[in-house]
């Protein structure tokens, strides 16, 4: 892909801005709406004592259709809100994202850990994997860039790989509708039959939003298939990297907080939904406008 440097405000050139990181300071993670919740649901397991700011750019949903380009900016202008915030790393929890804007956001900001999905899932996938076929579901930009297809060749050149987009599985999984199983099933039948006359015997989840369906894919895939969700194979690598930095918090009290902000004006469902996915009693989400966002790299630079 073209253009991935460093951006400014609506895509003007930005020198670098370096960060300096406080232990204590949160983990920040975004993704375009609820599916970026997979991971920190992973933080609480893995790294229970960190706090974590979640932004879920509800407004701007879904990402999967937008442009390249577009997706990219956004990417380097919630990194730069989330670096203003304090936070001391950034997971890109949206697998859209990470591709088209992962190495932008690192550049820009190259003194802070930012990590992607697309690395960690395909790490896991190649240690699953005996056939050496590996299929990947996601949404259109992410399949039709064919970025798990060369991150695996570069360490596996004899795998094959097949990526299917699956929209309308992608859009009930981000709106959290999940509730009706059966029409689900006949959705990930239909997305995984290429995949069982292609042989794969892993299925990377290429999309966070599809954390929230993994039993379906499982129960369809069937039990010779390994399903590889990138959410746990990220926050494993946010660990080794807080610890190997001397940054990682090995207690806490008071308790890890949790703070939820999104772009859109639908907190009330964000909220159930992540409360009933984190299996917590109550979740507040606050609201943050785009401007905001937009403005953060430029107040940066």
């Amino acid at each position: 892909m073209a253009g991935n440097g460093r951006l400014g405000h609506k895509g003007g050139e930005q020198r670098e801005t370096r960060v300096k990181m406080n232990p204590d300071a949160p983990i920040g993670i975004f993704d375009s709406g609820l599916g970026g919740l997979a991971v920190l649901r992973e933080v609480r397991c893995l790294l229970p004592y960190e706090d974590v700011l979640f932004l879920g750019d509800t407004a701007r949903q879904p990402y999967g259709p937008r442009p390249v380009d577009e997706v990219r900016q956004f990417a380097v202008e919630i990194t730069g809100y989330l670096v203003q915030q304090g936070v001391k790393m950034v997971v890109i929890a949206c697998n859209t994202a990470s591709v088209a804007g992962l190495e932008a956001a690192r550049q820009n900001f190259p003194d802070l850990p930012v990590l992607g999905m697309i690395a960690p899932g395909v790490r896991a996938a190649l240690d699953a994997s005996q056939s050496s076929r590996i299929g990947v579901w996601g949404t259109a930009m992410t399949v039709d860039s064919k970025a798990y297809d060369q991150h695996i060749l570069q360490f596996e050149p004899e795998i094959d790989v097949l990526g299917v987009a699956c929209p309308e599985l992608l859009r009930l999984a981000e709106k959290g509708q999940i509730d009706d199983r059966p029409h689900l099933l006949e959705l990930a039948h239909k997305y995984f039959q290429p995949l069982a006359e292609f042989g794969a015997d892993t299925l990377i989840l290429g999309c966070t939003d599809l954390t929230c369906v993994r039993d379906i894919a499982e129960e369809v895939a069937g039990a010779g298939v390994t399903v590889v969700d990138p959410a746990e194979e990220v926050v494993r690598q946010a660990c080794h990297i807080l610890e190997d930095a001397g940054r990682l918090k090995l207690q806490q009290e008071p308790p890890a907080n949790y703070r939820f902000l999104i772009t859109g004006d639908d907190a009330a469902n964000f909220a159930a939904f992540a409360t009933r996915f984190l299996g917590v009693p109550k979740v507040e989400v606050g609201r943050v406008a785009l401007t905001e966002l937009q403005g953060a790299v430029t107040h940066l630079a």
